[in-house]
């Protein structure tokens, strides 16, 4: 889905930078959390950062939201991803580094004229993304992990928490050491397809577990479940926002994955918001809480060792 630029002649939502939670636990900044993030290699190319907004959001105008989000000052000053050249630049930097064009000649008007660009602020026309399912409230999606539903095993018998370890190959880039990992990422595996539905795949709870099993390029993997899981409700509720429902209870946040911005002015292809594109590592989540008028952005580059 693309986020177009109105013409119209209201203002777009103004961002407030907002501080790291101090009265809750916040994965982010939870010693315990923050290690295990360090160990699976989602902390040196990952950002993360609050922020208020000012005009209400609604989901029918969720296009004009994600757009003035990456096309707020405030945003570009306080939030950064990573380039080509792997350097934590703005959004717009890197829209302006990939309109120049570095092959050619120029002569010193040209030259001159690039330079006052530079200064000028480029806007952001419209943003790339996908809404994420987000509805789960609880962990129970995960405990099918632990019993003898999966052929082959997850966990050992009798040992609900130990990984069943496997021979290592590399799958994709990721060396795949225990069923868990294999589940997820090879397709010939016997659970890949059957142990979780499609729809249960798109879940948000799911994605952040997923992302924190596969790591990044230089993770050191866990040899048992509950630090995965753990890990994965600490982030969860860290983003998203759950309310009183009824007897129970339900999500108030909404989910964006974003994956590429377009400028204003000129038609030109769209910025990938990764050094390397379409790499399942690669997120840009926008988790808006609607009641609060408060956006946490979660960002991770998947960036090779080698």
């Amino acid at each position: 889905m693309s986020a177009p630029h109105g013409d119209t002649a209201v203002a777009p939502r103004a961002f407030i930078k907002l501080p790291d939670p101090s009265s809750s636990p916040w994965a982010f900044t939870d010693a315990s959390s923050r290690s295990f993030l360090r160990k699976w290699d989602l902390d040196t190319h990952a950002r993360v950062a609050r922020f208020r907004y000012t005009k209400p959001f609604h989901r029918m105008d969720a296009d004009e939201f994600v757009r003035d989000f990456f096309d707020s000052d405030v945003v570009n000053e306080h939030f950064r991803v990573l380039d080509r050249a792997k350097r934590w630049r703005s959004v717009r930097e890197i829209v302006r580094d990939a309109g120049e064009d570095g092959g050619k000649e120029r002569d010193a008007n040209a030259k001159k004229e690039e330079e006052k660009k530079k200064t000028e602020p480029i806007a952001v026309a419209s943003a790339s993304y996908a809404k994420t399912p987000c509805s789960a409230v609880s962990m129970s999606l995960f405990d099918r992990l632990r019993d003898d539903t999966p052929e082959p095993r997850i966990t050992r018998a009798g040992d609900s928490d130990a990984l069943v370890r496997k021979i290592e190959e590399t799958i994709d880039g990721f060396a795949v050491g225990d069923n868990l990992r294999a589940c997820l990422v090879d397709a010939c595996d016997e659970n890949h397809e059957t142990l979780f539905s499609e729809a249960e795949k798109a879940e948000f709870l799911f994605r952040v577990f997923s992302h924190l099993v596969l790591g990044g390029s230089m993770c050191q993997y866990e040899e048992t479940l509950s630090p995965y899981e753990d890990v994965a409700k600490a982030v969860y509720k860290s983003l998203v926002r759950a309310k009183k429902d009824g007897d129970g209870a339900a999500v108030a946040s909404d989910v964006y994955s974003a994956t590429a911005i377009f400028p204003a002015g000129a038609t030109k292809n769209a910025v990938s918001l990764f050094p390397r594109p379409n790499h399942v590592q690669n997120f840009c989540y926008l988790c808006v809480d609607p009641w609060r008028r408060h956006v946490t952005v979660w960002y991770h580059a998947h960036v090779p060792h080698w």
